[in-house]
């Protein structure tokens, strides 16, 4: 189409290329009403809309320099571009200014050379001096905040640095803590393993306290058995001497009658002996059977002593296992504070980290983000001290991660001592409570079975 607009694509050599857009255009007369279009050659170049007569664009390639005579020219920097119809050409400009007298309309064949047209004269209506004037203010701006921030990083790295040196020293309180955190949570566990023993032992020894109970109330009926076979021993003996006084006297009688009764005497004489001897056999078997129910009534009140004792001993025990019971419940409670201290001071360390890491991304943000005018070298210094920050609170970091295998041994002496002390008391009362019961058990059953013979 003759009256495209071109934008320019000549060698860089050329003074046509610096020309943003040219092409043939129809406008209306402004600074007065008219309805007549005429045809113009219009161009824009930085900052500027000329327009020369219709045959300007005959001479305009051919041409090596640049006219200067243009029918008029339009400074872009205040104008206004808006898109209007009309009857004729549908496809229209209308540009306003306080820079002109009027409004100027210009007409296009289609609506994309339209808002090319738009689009290139916007661009180049940036091209102005006070834009130029507000360009270099801000470059000085820029250099003045680049200065001012590097003051601002220099003392912000300043303070980083008391900051890491505060952190290094909180880093390792938190790794101290974590250690301790460690032994306690170890001598918890120790503590609670240990009082769980001390309740087994507790339980056990309560009912082998019942067991030595029960053993002395067997006892005590063995004893009261043994009193009642001893006082029926005593009535036999009692009727047996009874018996042999009236044999004597029977005896005695019969001698008086020896001389009448002669044959028959020696036959009742002969009875009576075997008889009296007889009565002596069972004299003697129940004496025997007194002295070994005396002896064991002996034992039975020593061993009633000996169990006596022993209960006291359990009493003691049980004593002695409750007041520790109560010493590792307080131990206890003492350590689950100091773990909860421990704790809170872990937690304020890793808070303060986490805000020097926020800070730090905050400086890498600000050494990004706004140091597009510093020199390059200053730049790359400030991004490597940057990184070099980062690189510590990452080590920093991953040092504070603390190994969970390292051996520490905390020991309670007193409660060492208690526990042995405990132990061979308990080795002590059961066996001897094992052999009691065993030799008891033995001779109940002898005697038992003497009596059932």
């Amino acid at each position: 189409m003759s009256n495209m607009p071109e934008i320019s694509r000549q060698p860089a050599c050329d003074w046509a290329s610096r020309i943003q857009i040219h092409g043939t255009l129809f406008k209306k007369p402004f600074g007065h009403q008219s309805n007549k279009w005429s045809k113009r050659f219009f161009l824009v170049k930085d900052g500027f809309l000329m327009y020369y007569a219709d045959n300007e664009k005959k001479e305009f390639t051919k041409r090596t320099y640049f006219n200067i005579h243009p029918k008029g020219i339009v400074p872009l920097g205040e104008c206004e571009f808006k898109t209007v119809n009309d009857a004729v050409h549908p496809f229209c400009i209308q540009i306003s200014s306080a820079e002109i007298n009027g409004q100027l309309v210009l007409a296009l064949e289609s609506d994309y050379e339209r808002s090319k047209w738009i689009e290139l004269m916007e661009q180049s209506r940036r091209v102005t001096w006070k834009n130029h004037t507000l360009a270099e203010e801000m470059i000085r701006q820029l250099e003045n905040q680049g200065l001012q921030m590097m003051r601002e990083k220099q003392d912000y790295f300043d303070r980083l640095q008391s900051e890491v040196s505060a952190l290094s020293e909180e880093r390792e309180r938190a790794e101290e803590l974590e250690r301790i955190n460690q032994e306690l949570e170890k001598e918890r566990q120790k503590l609670e393993k240990f009082t769980q023993d001390i309740k087994e032992e507790y339980e056990k020894i309560r009912d082998e306290l019942e067991e030595t109970m029960d053993t002395m109330r067997m006892l005590d009926d063995d004893r009261q058995q043994l009193s009642e076979t001893i006082e029926t021993q005593q009535d036999q003996l009692q009727s047996l001497a009874m018996e042999k006084e009236r044999v004597e006297r029977e005896m005695k009688q019969k001698d008086l009658l020896a001389s009448k009764e002669k044959n028959d005497l020696s036959q009742a004489t002969s009875e009576l002996s075997s008889k009296l001897k007889e009565i002596e056999v069972k004299t003697e078997s129940l004496l025997k059977e007194k002295a070994e129910a005396e002896c064991r009534l002996k034992e039975n009140e020593d061993k009633t002593s000996q169990l006596e004792e022993e209960k006291q001993n359990f009493s003691e025990h049980a004593q002695e296992l409750q007041s520790t019971i109560k010493d590792l419940v307080t131990q206890k409670e003492i350590t689950e504070k100091e773990l909860r201290e421990e704790i809170k001071a872990r937690l304020t360390a890793e808070t303060k980290l986490q805000e020097a890491e926020r800070s730090l991304k905050i400086l890498e943000h600000a050494v990004a983000e706004k140091t597009n005018n510093i020199e390059e070298e200053v730049k790359e210094e400030m991004t490597f001290n940057v990184q070099k920050l980062r690189q510590f609170f990452e080590d920093l970091a991953a040092e504070a991660k603390l190994s969970a295998d390292q051996p520490i041994i905390m020991k309670n002496a007193v409660c060492a001592r208690k526990t042995m002390a405990r132990r061979a008391k308990t080795m002590k009362f059961t066996n001897r409570k094992r052999s009691s019961t065993f030799l008891i058990v033995v001779k109940v059953s002898t005697r038992r079975k003497g009596i059932a013979h």
